[in-house]
Formats: structure tokens, sequence, C-alpha cells
């Protein structure tokens, strides 16, 4: 890269420039100063025109210049938010302000806060603008929202230097005054310390210039990309992957750091900074790739350097120094070649891991794209490119340990590769010639000759390999020799003098070292042939056609020649020497001219003399005729930020040498005879036929003529020979822009003269069918032919590009069929295709192609149209057989009347089980109604599955499947008899019993078919019922498990014996049948399958069993009579209690009576005369004391009302309160005994109580006995007797529900599929698919088939 110093603009009153800001989106520029002032600024540069005025060769405009008040003191921070274009300054004192673009495009406050006093030393805001993270020198930090709310804050209680967000907006680097660097989450929680490297031990530690973190919203440049850069004010810095990178690179800038910046995509690193040299101090601007590299110094002029600023695409940077803000434009060195036409470049963007490699022809206008991942460098020569790239993670040899592998990629104009070469080391410069590739790392140099590859005839060669190491030019070594001591040593091949630049041709290439060395090697030898030693550090080298001349740039910008031929040094070559270059590019005609790329500008040498440089921002593709073509590759990665994926002709800029120039204005002032005069002295071709060209607009034949003999053109002189023919001058005009190859005025000259047939043929003959499209649809005379001609080479070009959807629209409305057809079948259009199908004739030739390419997608039904219609009907049924389409093909078969199809079934069936598919084989004989055949497949397959491992209903499932095919297979023999039977007038006895036997003797195997046919359903049966017995047992019904067991016992040769019994037996135990257990674990004892182990474990299972029924049938009788026996007891001693209760209770309903007549009598006596003494009655065994109430009447008289309170004389245990009698104030009234009624009252009282707890209790005994009645009979309930539930269908003999069989005419009872209980009832039903029964009031609730089912309606 280059950069040099464009624009410098002073601050207002010789203010020194602290702080410097960029907005990357609308492009102001910012700066803050020390007394306060806030300077934004807008520095355009021309959008519009060619490279002379376009980019950073334009003449920039200052178009906003706005002074900002608010501040009082220097200005510490300046940042932009640029999502919501809002400007933030602090100041040393606290102050902070938002500004915000105003709708007069003036910035105006938004925000102010002056509130705190403390240094604000650094702010920044996150990479989506919504928060912004304000440090104070202090420690306290506060995380504030765009719209000015708080988030969080917090003092960290260490002096803060610096500030960082990293690209996810999850973590907050702080940097503090001591050096240190620690990470903490969003809510400001402590998270980790950041490993510094780059300070050693010992060291004192400094203050942080800086810490930046590349959000990544550009792109990244590799997967290894370093983006998080830590640089302290000493120079030491170090770059990192992420927060905890193990591995980070160290690095010395040597000089004193005020600022680090990332450019807009990563790629690049620019450190500001100053170095004392004695009382002199120099101000840099360093510029580093993301692993460290160092690729430019920048020296500034001034005292003192205080900030930099990236502009949005990397070609400008605003530096502060002093009372200045400088710009410098870069020149970037970007991935590049021009070979053939073709400019090959590459960028990366955000939304690809990739680098994206563009190749564009400058005359067709035509775009490819190829993605390459991790790209390096591109070189190209003639017709030929070569990529170099990293290719990470290769699986290392035996015995070695894994290493990064680098491709070298030979590709052609299009992106198509030709060849490719791995190499273990990094390719950093890559040199392309005619026959061979050179490619360079920092120390070892790769020849690849590819002349092999290239040629006319593109035969491969032998390969042609070598290795140079730099360090030892005299060792050369083949590829296979160097390539295993290559991939172990490569980290070895350090050096302090890299490489930095290679050129050359056929025969010598030349390799640049940094310290001015410049080494010659022959090719193919590549022997070292000559040492050059050069004063200075070298930069870029290149060399001239005939490797003469050579050009060297140094670090510095400075161009200097070199002769490689004469020994004694040329004075001119030697004094020649242009300051500020950074790029030169030869001619390819002349060897001793050159374009020279100064700062903006472009000027031409030839030999030593250099004409007037002419304004450029361009890069120089090609020197060749008098003319250089230059590609604005800035503008270009500009239009793809912005999205735009294809270039257009106005990137390319057409620079004429003084020259062409002076000739062409001669040709303008001057008779072209002096013109030609003028020529002779200072002859070229490229003059000649401008000449030529200028004569024939003048039609002047004669100069024309004698241009053409000296540039030996002899078309041109035939085309002077033709053009004499032409008798009017607006034919001639045509005629010589036809030649001169200006279409477009050819077909105005056409149309001026309405000639529209002439100007179709025009676009004819040059092929530009758009332009004979529009010509013929603009009204000139077109028959439908050259309609369907030209849509037909619109279609074509656009096949020939691989876009087929759209060729295929062209060759519709040509009416190119076949064309369509591979259009559509290219881009899977079947839907087209089949309306293409359908719109040809019978027995086209384009039907059978059609039918095939339907057919290898697996489309049946439009391929089996396109065979039919093309009489392809084997074809057809092939077809339908390969893809299991069985009714279409043998409903083809029965059409056409083709009586090999049952064999060519055969042969497929055969085919699919040779070939291990034996389900395909049994659909095929399904689809083609041998039922039998595919019944006995399947039925081996269940059997094979019956003896693995496999759930029970998966094996009754296929046993019923192979159940259905025997139904259909009968269904199909019955309907096959009844035809013959009706095809038949008489049929004699032993026909009709032939007819009857037929179902057992069709097919292959006579005794095995009908034993399937007979015994198919019984495995399924089994299944059946032992599922269906293990779901009753689940579900708590014992007696319909046992059913289903004892249903089980006509299976035994299908379930194993201990299977069976064994659920026997567990079904009878549970329901209480224990005759039933008892036979079934006779049976399991008897079987001789059995081990003596299992036997002697059965016996004793059977013992306890019964056992313990014994013992608990007894318990269970004495616990009945017991309980019965205390309720009769409760019984009779409650009602006795009643009895009692009522008697006592009349009884004193009596006495009371008594009493209270009684004592009506003292009712209105005063006790005055008695001397207020109550009366007394006593008697000896009962006291009814009175108690007096006393109240007035209205004469004022006093009266008292005894109160009646009967309680025994004693100590009356059944009143809560006790009271002594006294005879003083009480009347005691003798009464008659009553027997201690109230102690008996109180005892009948507590009786009632226990007699309603009997009743509770009689209750609740009842709901025990229940309970526990319903426990014994799950766990051990009395032995069940078999229960006579019916009568046999036959002979009216009485069975029980169990019997599976008739005792007396040993009639079978089939079981009911649903439950498992023999069926006795003449009314059932039958399933419609297996024929199974099941009873009736079982089914009502039920719509499919339990077990096989199939719908219960059929």
């Amino acid at each position: 890269m280059y950069v040099h110093l464009a624009k410098r603009i002073a601050m207002p009153g010789e203010t020194p420039v602290t702080k410097c800001g960029w907005n990357a989106v609308d492009g102001y520029v910012s700066a803050g100063c020390a007394d306060g002032l806030v300077k934004v600024l807008k520095l355009e540069i021309p959008e519009n025109g060619d490279a002379r005025t376009r980019g950073v060769a334009g003449q920039a405009q200052l178009t906003k210049n706005q002074t900002l008040e608010g501040h009082s003191s220097a200005i510490s921070s300046i940042v932009w938010n640029e999502r919501f274009g809002k400007l933030t300054t602090a100041d040393i004192s606290g102050t902070v302000i938002v500004w915000v673009d105003g709708p007069q495009n003036e910035f105006v406050q938004d925000m102010l806060n002056n509130r705190t006093k403390n240094r604000i030393c650094d702010m920044k805001w996150n990479s989506t603008g919504q928060m912004i993270c304000i440090a104070h020198e202090d420690g306290n930090v506060i995380i504030g929202s765009v719209e000015g709310s708080r988030i969080s804050g917090k003092n960290l209680k260490n002096k803060l230097a610096k500030v960082e967000w990293s690209p996810d907006s999850r973590l907050l680097v702080f940097g503090f005054v001591r050096g240190d660097i620690q990470v903490y989450d969003l809510k400001l929680n402590y998270i980790a310390p950041i490993q510094i490297f780059c300070i050693r031990e010992g060291v004192p530690s400094a203050e942080i210039a800086g810490i930046e973190w590349y959000d990544g919203s550009g792109g990244l440049m590799s997967a290894n990309s370093k983006t998080l850069v830590i640089c302290y004010e000493n120079g030491a810095m170090q770059l990192m992957n992420r927060e905890d990178d193990p591995s980070p690179i160290i690095l010395d800038v040597e000089m004193h750091v005020v600022s680090v910046k990332w450019n807009d995509n990563g790629s690049m690193l620019a450190v500001a900074g100053c170095q004392t040299a004695g009382d002199k101090t120099h101000n840099f601007i360093n510029f580093y790739t993301p692993w460290g590299e160092h690729l430019r110094s920048l020296k500034v002029t001034g005292k003192s350097i205080a900030d930099c600023a990236w502009e949005a695409h990397s070609l400008r940077l605003v530096i502060a120094i002093d009372n200045f803000i400088y710009f410098a434009n870069c020149r970037l060195d970007y991935k590049w070649c021009y070979i053939q036409d073709t400019v090959i470049y590459s960028f990366y963007t955000c939304t690809r891991p990739e680098h994206i490699v563009v190749f564009w022809n400058t005359k067709t206008n035509e775009v490819h794209y190829r993605y390459v991942r991790n790209l390096l460098g591109i070189g190209g020569y003639g017709s030929y490119c070569c990529i170099g790239a990293l290719v990470e993670h290769i699986a290392p040899p035996i015995n070695s340990t894994a290493t990064d592998t680098h491709v070298i990629l030979l590709c052609n104009a299009i992106g198509v590769t030709i060849e490719s070469k791995y190499v273990p080391f990094q390719p950093v410069h890559i040199c392309v010639t005619q026959s061979y590739a050179i490619i360079a790392a920092k120390s070892l140099i790769f020849i690849w000759g590819i002349g092999g590859f290239v040629g006319s005839q593109m035969a491969k060669k032998q390969v042609f390999e070598r290795f140079i190491q730099i360090d030892d030019p005299g060792t050369v070594r083949h590829g296979d020799e160097l390539q295993l001591s290559l991939m172990a040593n490569v980290d070895s091949m350090e050096t302090d003098d890299p490489i930095t630049s290679l050129c050359g041709s056929d025969k010598w290439f030349f390799v640049a070292r940094l310290s001015g060395l410049v080494l010659r090697y022959s090719l193919p030898a590549c022997s070292l042939m000559e040492k050059i030693e050069c004063q200075f550090r070298i930069s870029k080298i290149a060399l001239n056609s005939i490797a003469t001349l050579m050009s060297v740039i140094d670090t510095s910008g400075n161009c200097m020649l070199i002769d490689m031929e004469s020994k004694e040094p040329r004075e001119d070559i030697t004094n020649f020497k242009k300051s500020d270059v950074w790029n030169v590019v030869w001619a390819t005609d002349f060897p001793d001219s050159f374009a020279i790329m100064e700062k903006t500008k472009i000027s031409f040498v030839r030999g030593t003399e250099t004409e007037e440089a002419v304004p450029c921002s361009g890069y120089v593709c090609d020197y060749n005729n008098l003319q250089v073509k230059v590609v604005m590759l800035d503008e270009i990665m500009k239009m793809h930020l912005r999205g735009v994926q294809a270039p257009s002709a106005d990137y390319l800029t057409i620079y004429d040498n003084k020259l062409l120039r002076e000739m062409k204005a001669a040709c303008e002032k001057l008779p072209l005879e002096q013109v030609s005069n003028m020529i002779e002295k200072d002859p070229h071709p490229q003059l000649w036929r401008a000449l030529a060209e200028e004569a024939l607009n003048h039609l002047d034949i004669k100069i024309a003529e004698h241009a053409f003999v000296k540039v030996q053109d002899y078309y041109g002189l035939q085309f002077l020979r033709r053009l004499q023919q032409f008798q009017g001058e607006n034919f001639k005009r045509a005629e010589i822009a036809a030649f001169l190859k200006r279409e477009e005025e050819v077909e105005k000259i056409y149309i001026d003269m309405d000639r529209k047939d002439l100007a179709y043929q025009l676009r004819r003959k040059l092929g530009d069918w758009f332009r004979v499209v529009q010509i013929l649809q603009s009204g000139a005379v077109a028959s439908d032919a050259m309609q369907n001609e030209a849509w037909n080479e619109l279609g074509d070009f656009y096949f020939d590009r691989q876009q087929w959807a759209t060729a295929a629209k062209y060759y519709e409305q040509s009416g190119n069929n076949s064309q369509a057809f591979r259009c559509y079948a290219l881009t899977e259009d079947y839907a087209a295709l089949q309306k293409l199908s359908q719109s040809l004739q019978d027995n086209d030739p384009l039907l059978k192609p059609i039918g095939d390419t339907f057919a290898t997608v697996g489309l049946s039904d439009p391929a089996v149209n396109a065979y039919k219609r093309c009489n392809r009907i084997q074809e057809a049924v092939q077809m339908c057989i390969e893809f299991s389409q069985w009714d279409m093909g043998i409903e083809l078969a029965r059409q056409y009347n083709m009586n090999d199809v049952k064999n060519l079934l055969v042969r497929q069936a055969k085919t699919l089980l040779s070939q291990n598919k034996p389900f395909d084989a049994i659909e095929l004989y399904k689809k083609s109604a041998n039922y039998l055949e595919a019944a006995k497949i399947l039925y081996g397959i269940a059997e094979s599955h019956s003896k693995e491992n496999h759930s029970l209903l998966m094996k009754k499932k296929m046993y019923i499947l192979c159940g259905l095919l025997i139904e259909k297979y009968r269904t199909a023999m019955k309907t096959t008899s009844r035809k013959e039977k009706k095809s038949t007038a008489a049929i004699s006895a032993s026909e009709a019993l032939q007819g009857l036997l037929t179902e057992e003797t069709t097919g292959s195997g006579g005794v095995s078919d009908t034993q399937l046919i007979d015994n198919v359903w019984r495995p399924a049966e089994a299944y059946h019922f032992y599922i269906l017995a293990q779901q009753q047992y689940k579900a708590n019904n014992a007696d319909g498990a046992l059913r289903c067991a004892l249903a089980l016992t006509e299976y035994e040769d299908i379930l194993p014996v201990q299977t069976i019994y064994n659920l026997i037996a567990l079904c009878a135990t549970s329901c209480g049948a224990f005759n039933t257990a008892s036979k079934a674990f006779l049976k399991l004892e008897d079987d001789p399958s059995i081990s003596e182990e299992d036997r002697r474990e059965y016996q004793k299972l059977a013992f306890q069993i019964f056992l313990r029924y014994v013992k608990e049938r007894k318990a269970m009788k004495r616990f009945d009579r017991s309980y019965c026996y205390f309720l009769f007891l409760l019984f009779l001693r409650t009602f006795r209690n009643v009895v009692i209760f009522f008697y006592y209770f009349v009884l004193f309903r009596i006495e009371k009576k008594k009493l209270y007549d009684k004592s009506r009598s003292f009712c209105h006596l005063t006790m005055k005369d008695f001397n207020q003494q109550p009366l007394g009655v006593r008697n000896s065994s009962i006291n009814h004391i009175f108690e007096w109430n006393s109240y007035q009447t209205y004469h004022n008289k006093e009266h008292r009302v005894p109160i009646v309170d009967s309680s025994p004389k004693s100590a009356r245990p059944y009143c809560f309160a006790k009271q002594k009698p006294s005879t003083k104030d009480h009347v005691v009234i003798q009464e008659p005994p009553i027997k201690d009624y109230f102690k008996t009252s109180l005892f009948a009282c507590v009786t009632c109580f226990w007699m309603i707890a009997g009743i509770v209790c009689l209750y609740q005994s009842f709901k025990i006995r229940q309970l526990l009645k319903k426990n014994n009979e799950v766990s051990q309930p009395k032995d069940k007797r078999p229960v006579l539930s019916g009568q046999c269908p036959q002979c009216s003999q009485r069975i029980n529900d169990w019997s599976l069989n008739c005792p007396s005419c040993d009639w079978r009872f089939p079981p009911c599929i649903v439950t498992g209980r023999p069926i006795t009832e003449y009314a059932f039903w039958i399933c419609p698919g297996c024929k199974h029964r099941a009873l009736e009031n079982e089914m009502a609730r039920l719509d499919i088939c339990p077990f096989c089912h199939s719908s219960v309606n059929g």
C-alpha cells in the first residue's frame, strides 16, 4: 500500500486538536480542541466521472464547516454513533454533550450532562449504537442507552484509562491506569483479567494508549484474523482473536503511541505516535496487517500528533496534529490481476466466510464468481491466473503432526480451475509468466511449470517443480525431494531479510529482498546468475517485456531503473529517479516505455523522458499501443458494499500517450498529409492506425491506404478496395463505421436511410440478437422464420451461459422443442416438460427421450403416456415393474395383449429376491394377483421373525398379512371357478370334483400349499389370544384372561408349552380357579422340555400357593363366627338400654308435673312476715331447693318466686357446680322417693350414646366386610367351580363357559376374538376380511376388527 498527505485544514485561533473522528456512514469529520471547540467538517470527493475526476484523484470539496459550542475545557473524547447519526463529545471537566443533525442540516444539542466533575477518560458506543459506556478517571462507569436513560453503573475502585465493547456487546474491556486489562459483563460484574504478554516481567508498566476491538461488520480477511488490539504508550502491542486468546501476536512499534484504529473491514491497523531522536521529534503513522506485519509508515510534519481516524472505505485517513487536521489518501494493495481483457479481483463481506473472486470480462461485460476461503494472493499473465489460498487442517501423514497446507489454483479467464498444487508454505508473492508460475514465501521460492497446462492442445506434459531456499541459493531441489523436509522444517524458514517482490520472464526471474538485494535466476535451470545490491530497502520491482530494464520502488516511494544488459552503467538510467511512486507498469510493445502511478496521478515515461502527469484514481491494467487501460477498483469495492454485484464499463478508463494525444490534436487542426509527415519522423503502428481511422472518417482513401500499407494491414487494404464500389456517401460512411466497429453509428445511418433490412443484416452478422429482436419488433419486414431464428439464437446465448430457465422461454417462442426439452430437464421443470410432451404429435422422436427423463426421476404416469404415444409399450411395462407400479404395468400388458408379462413379473420377482428385497417381491406378486406366492414369501419371513426376539404384535401382524393374502387367493380362485362354470354348458362329475379341488392343487407345491392355506391363521390366532389374555389380566379381568389362556392350549405347536401354562396358572390362581391352576402346574411339571431346576421351582411354588389358601380359609371362618357373635351381644345390650331410657324418661315427666303444681302456692307469698326467711321442706333422701327471685309491684311491694333446682342431697356427682344446702333463705319441701331417678336416666343417656356408636360400627363393619370380601376374591378367593352357562348347539348338552369342545359330541366352539370366550350362540359376527367370529354384543362398540384391523363394514 501507499499513503500520502493530500489536504490540511487549520483550526481557528491556533488551538491544538486533541481528538478527531470520522462518521463512516454520513462522511462527517469531527475534531475536538484544547479550548473546548468542536468542529464538524465534511470533505466530499466526486462520485461521478472517469478516473481523471472521480475518487481520490478528484478535487475534494469542503461542503460543511460547523462549530459546536458547549464545552469550556479540553475535549477528552469524541465518538460517533453512526447508526443514529449522533456525535458524543466529552471534556476533562466531566461535561458530556450528545449532538444530533437537525432539520436544517446543522448539529444541535440533544442531551447535556454536566453534573459530574470527574474527568472522562474514554467513552465508546457499542456496535449497534444502542448503548454507550462512559468511563471516568476515578473508576466510575456508566452505561446509558441511546435515548439517554441509565442502564447500569458501578465504581470499579481503580483509575480507568480506556474502555471498549466486544463485537456482540456482551462484554466490556476496561484498561486501568496501572496497565492491567479486565473484562466485565453488561451488568458490570467482573469476569476475568486479560493476560498481557507484551509487557515483560520487571519492566515498569506503561499507560494504555488504546484498546480497539474490530466488530466484524465489514467481514474478516481470514478465519484466524486478529481483531482485538491492546497497545501501550511505550509501543508494546498485543493482537488477539478474543479476550482469552492463548497465542496472541506480540510486537513493538518502537515509538510513543497515542492512538490505534482499525479500518472499516479489519484489514489494516493504524498506529499513531512519535519518535524522539535527540532534540527532534518525528510523528509517524504505522500501518499493520491483522497479523502484525508492517505495511507502510507515513511521516507527518508537526510537533505533536494527537489522534487519527479512518474513512468508511479505508481510502482516506484524518490525522490530528498540533492545530491542524490532515487528510491522507491511501492506495490499497488489492488482490487482483489483469489477463486477456479480464479483470480478476477479490473482496469479502460479513455475509460470507469466503473471499469472492470476480472474473469481469471488460469487453463482453460478463461476470463470473468464485468463492475461495482464506485467500492470500492473486497473480496472472496472458490467459491464466494463479490463486493462492490457505487450506486448513489437512489430515497429516502417519507419524507427523497436523499442519496448515496452502494451495495454488491455476484458473482461466472465467474462473475454471485447470490445475492445482499444494505447497507447505504461505504464498505471499505470485508471479506468472507464459510458461511458469513463481510463488514465493518469505524465504522460499517455488517454480511451477504451467506450459503443459496452458498450451493450445492443453496436453499435460511432465510436471516441472523446483524449490529454492533463498538463504541457500545454491541448493535447488525437485518437488518430491524437498516436500517432506519442507513439511517438517517450514517453521524454521523464518528470515530477517524476507522477499518483498518478484518479477520475471520465460528466461529469467528476479527476486527482491527487503535489504536491497536483487537475485537473478535463470529458467528452467533455476540457477543463481547474478546478485544486484541496492543501497535502499526495496518494496516492489517490475521487468520490461524483453527483460532488459527493471524498475525498483523503495519503501519511501522512490522509483529507480536498473539496466540488466549493459555492463557499464548508463548515466540516463542511473540518474533517473521519481518520488511518491507506488506502481510501475511496463508497455508490452515498447521495451523502454512504462507508466508510473504517483500519488493520485499517472505519467508516461519513454526512455527517461517523463510526460506531464494527469489525475488518475484507478489501477493500471495494461499499457499497449500507446494507451493505458485503468480500472477503478476503489469505486468497484464501494459498489459491492452497496450491494451491486456486477461492475459496468464506467469503471474502465483509457489514457492516451502524449504522442497519440498530439497526433489526434493535429488531425483536427492540420491536413492529413502533414500529419502523415509528422508520423514519419516518429513512427508507431498505433499512430498509423489512428491516422487511417481519421482518413476514413474524412473519406480520404489515399491517406488511409498509405497508413494501412505502413502497418501492413492487408484486411484494411481489401476494405478500401471494396469501399470504392459503393456509390452513395451514406453507404460508404456506414461501411466505414462498420469497419471501425462503431455499430451504433452504422445502425443509425441505416435507419435514417429507412433501410431497416440492412440494420437487421448488420446485427445478424454481428451476432447481436438482442438488437435483432428489437429491430424486428420495431416494424421492419420480418417473417416467422426470422423471428424464430432470433428467438432461437437468444436461447442459445443463455444456454451457453447455463441460464437454462431463461433459455427455455426463448426456445418456446422459437418452437425449438428439442432444446426446450434439454432446458426443462436441466432445470428439473417437469411440469413444463409434461406440457411439452402433451403438445407433441404422436410418434414424435422427442417422446422417447422425454419418457426416459420422466422414468429416471420416478414420474411413472407421464412416462407411460410418453411411451404409449411413441409405441414403446415394452419400455413402459418395464419401467412400471422397476418402479413397483404393478397395477399400471399389468393393465398395460392386458390392454396391449402382452403374453409374456407374467414371465416378466416372475423374473423380476426372482431378481428382487436375489437382491434381498423380499417385500418388493411380495408387492410384485400382490400386484400381479399371485397371492399364493406372495403368501409363501411372507410366511417364511414371519417364521424367521417368530424365532427372533421381536415384539409379539409384530409377529401377529406378519402372520395376519400372510392370512389376508391367502384370503385374497381363495377369493380369486372362487371367482375363476365361477367364470369357468359360466363359460361351460355342461360339467361332468369329475370336472366338478376337479373344480372343488382346484383350491388345493393349484400352485407349485401341492401338500405344502394346502397346509399353508389351511393353517395360515393359526399362528396369528395364537399370538392374538396370548396378547389378549395379558391385556385382560393387566386390566384386573382374571376371568376373561383365564378364558383366553385356556384357548391357547390348542396352539402348543406354535407357542412354547411353558409360556402357555405359565399364563394359565397365573390367571387361574388370580381368579381362584385352583383346580385349573393345579392342572396347569401338573402340565408344567410333566413337560420334558423343562429343566429339573425349573421343575423343582414349579413344585415349590404350587405347594406355597395351596398351603396359604388352606390357612387363610380357616382363619376367615373363625373371624366370621367371632365377628357375628360380637355384633349380636352389642345389639341385645343396646336394645335393653333403650327400653330403660324410655321408662325413666316417662317417669321424669310425671314427677316434674307434680312438683310444679306444688310449687305454685309459693309464688305470691312475701317473706316479711316470716322474717325474710325462706321455707324449707326436708326429706331424708332427696332435697328440693328453691332459690328466690325478688321483684316489686306497682304498690312497691316486694315479692319472691322460688325457682326449682332439684339435686341430690349427697355430693351430686352429675352436677358441675356443687352447692351445700342451707336452711337460710331456702324452703325445703319433702317429696316421696323416686328410686334415684337422675342417676339411672343419666346412665340411660350414656347407653343411648353407645347405641349410636354401635349402629355406626355396624355400618362400618358391613363396609369392611365387603372390602375384605373383594380383596379375598382377588387374592385368595374360594375355588370356583364350572358354571353351566349354556348348551351345545348340536346336542343340547349343558356346558360351562370355559369349555372349548362339547364333552358329549366333541363339537368345537370358536372363541370370540374380542373376549376369548367360546361362542355357543347361533347369532355371531364374522369379519369380512379374516373370516373370524365374535359376539355381536361385543362388536357393537367397535369399528374395526380387533384381529385383522379391517373395517367392520367391510
